[in-house]
């Protein structure tokens, strides 16, 4: 007679059941961890770490204080291969001691398990003639504002809020089957803007569709000499209204050191009118300078 066995976390069991289909979990197997083994493996507390994120879990502690502790559901575990589980606080400390070449193994895991389903999304594509349509951009990882503990966290827009926490570079591509299949995540301090991650962000969707557009330098090369070219004659002519500019206001300083140091009245008016029409030229020289300046902007917008 079959043994029945009660589940809180239900969705778990036929998600453990994929994960070993695509060697998902043979995988984590074969990475190698400079650390002891007790009474479970640090393949197996990685593995558990892993089901805990799947499990919605908020904080590392809920693995064994939640409601329904999951370090407590042997029919989960026995779907992920594994023959129970640690306590949080043994989950803790294994992560706390991977290096930086046992998380890149683990990264290049999960990498080459999710490699199919990209591959199987892009032929979709090409054979339904459809380019290719990434949504690349930062999502906030907010953590507590009084928290101490989190490395390189900082402060950033979060979900319309400054808060404490990390920014996540994710990518993701339109997909015929699951309409958004996420390909990419790169994590950054909070204070992380998305105009500076913008060409990142597109290389790691190149690299993991493994699709490189041609960048066409070659016509980039020809518009930036057309550009060049026509903005000679303006460089040419902001260059002379600058000297002449320079040359209006050197001429109006000593008309004013000369009206300072004036005695004699009719002098005075003199140096005076002179004084005016200096300024006015100032302003024609300015005007000529800002009108130049305008139009090698509309030149680089265009």
């Amino acid at each position: 007679m079959a043994q029945t066995q009660e589940t809180q976390h239900a969705l778990l069991i036929p998600w453990g059941q994929y994960a070993q289909e695509i060697g998902l979990l043979s995988g984590i197997e074969a990475v190698k961890f400079s650390q002891k083994v007790y009474e479970h493996t640090p393949q197996g507390k990685v593995t558990e770490f892993l089901v805990a994120i799947l499990s919605g879990a908020k904080y590392l502690q809920d693995i064994s204080l939640a409601a329904h502790p999951l370090d407590k559901d042997m029919a989960v575990a026995q779907a992920w291969g594994q023959s129970g589980w640690a306590d949080y606080t043994g989950v803790s400390r294994t992560l706390k001691k991977l290096t930086w070449s046992e998380v890149n193994a683990l990264v290049e895991v999960l990498e080459r398990v999710g490699q199919p389903m990209i591959e199987n999304e892009l032929a979709l594509l090409r054979a339904q003639a459809r380019g290719l349509d990434y949504d690349g951009d930062l999502t906030g990882l907010p953590v507590s504002n009084t928290s101490r503990t989190y490395p390189n966290a900082a402060y950033g827009h979060m979900s319309d809020e400054i808060r404490l926490g990390y920014q996540a570079g994710v990518v993701s591509l339109q997909s015929p089957t699951y309409g958004r299949l996420w390909i990419s995540v790169d994590h950054h301090a909070g204070d992380t803007v998305s105009c500076t991650q913008a060409e990142g962000l597109v290389r790691a969707a190149e690299k993991r569709s493994g699709q490189c557009p041609k960048r066409r330098t070659e016509l980039l090369q020809k518009r930036i000499e057309a550009l060049v070219k026509s903005r000679a004659p303006a460089e040419k002519r902001l260059v002379t209204q600058q000297v002449n500019l320079e040359t209006a206001q050197q001429a109006k300083e000593e008309v004013s050191t000369q009206l300072r140091e004036e005695t004699k009245p009719k002098r005075i008016a003199v140096l005076e009118r002179r004084c005016l029409r200096r300024e006015k030229s100032i302003e024609i020289a300015r005007e000529k300078l800002e009108k130049t300046l305008v139009q090698m902007k509309v030149q680089l917008e265009d």
